[in-house]
């Protein structure tokens, strides 16, 4: 090793040597081990804080997938009638067979699993062009649990979905029928009741505001904790075959 490199090595190591040596001085002044735990914890909570809060964003337009896709698609090729009774919803309306439930032919199912105040709005041209007799209109829940929009937002949606109705179907009867509320006692459901009980509040204005019918279904399927019954649903949240049959028992008169 020649002189010139045994001299860098020297110098190389003495640097490190300082720096440990300053490195630990700083430490056991500022309390050693404890210090460096207590400095850990902090960058580990702002490292779960940051995750948490990423998660925690809201997703928009959640309703757009492939089944969202497929079922606009069928129902822009089937045939339009002005004598439809159209059911438009979520997943909720998507899973009643309604013209059995009902015994009523002229009721055609527009629900898709999954979908929005904004996806009604996207695909509410192909709703509208039949001019149906009736909509029955139930809509929002995802928007609170998949969306996390606010009740004002829900509710400007369902105001433009109104008043496209009104402008353009002005004949069309439209009844809407107020949220269910979900059981998350029982199950792990990322819904609080009082955000639904608010946009029905807000549901039922709207309602005398436009001149159509409110339906209060909310208050039927509610046990005596508030949540939804279990009796009416299998996950807390969509409803088993008693569920749908006290559903069409409550507006079976206004069809």
């Amino acid at each position: 090793m020649s002189n010139k490199t045994r001299n860098l090595l020297y110098l190389s190591l003495s640097i490190n040597f300082i720096f440990v040596i300053l490195t630990t001085t700083f430490l056991i002044r500022k309390g050693g081990i404890y210090y460096l735990a207590k400095k850990l914890q902090s960058l580990n909570s702002i490292r779960q804080q940051t995750e948490l809060s990423s998660k925690s964003k809201p997703r928009r337009q959640t309703y757009q997938g492939r089944y969202y896709q497929a079922k606009s698609t069928i129902f822009q090729q089937l045939p339009n009638s002005n004598q439809e009774i159209i059911f438009l919803g979520d997943s909720l309306t998507d899973q009643g067979e309604w013209s059995e439930i009902l015994q009523n032919s002229k009721v055609i199912n527009r629900g898709i699993s999954g979908d929005t105040t904004e996806g009604v709005l996207n695909r509410f041209d192909e709703i509208i062009a039949a001019k149906p007799k009736k909509i029955f209109l139930m809509i929002g829940t995802n928007d609170i649990w998949n969306e996390q929009k606010t009740v004002d937002e829900i509710i400007i949606n369902y105001r433009n979905i109104l008043n496209i109705i009104k402008t353009q179907s002005p004949q069309t009867k439209v009844y809407i029928q107020s949220l269910l509320p979900v059981n998350n006692l029982k199950y792990n459901i990322k819904i609080n009741n009082d955000d639904v009980f608010l946009v029905n509040d807000n549901l039922k204005k709207l309602a005398q505001e436009f001149n159509y019918q409110y339906i209060d279904l909310s208050s039927s399927f509610l046990d005596t904790s508030k949540q939804l019954n279990p009796n009416y649903t299998y996950d807390g949240v969509h409803l088993n075959g008693k569920g749908y049959l006290l559903w069409g028992k409550l507006i079976k008169n206004h069809v």
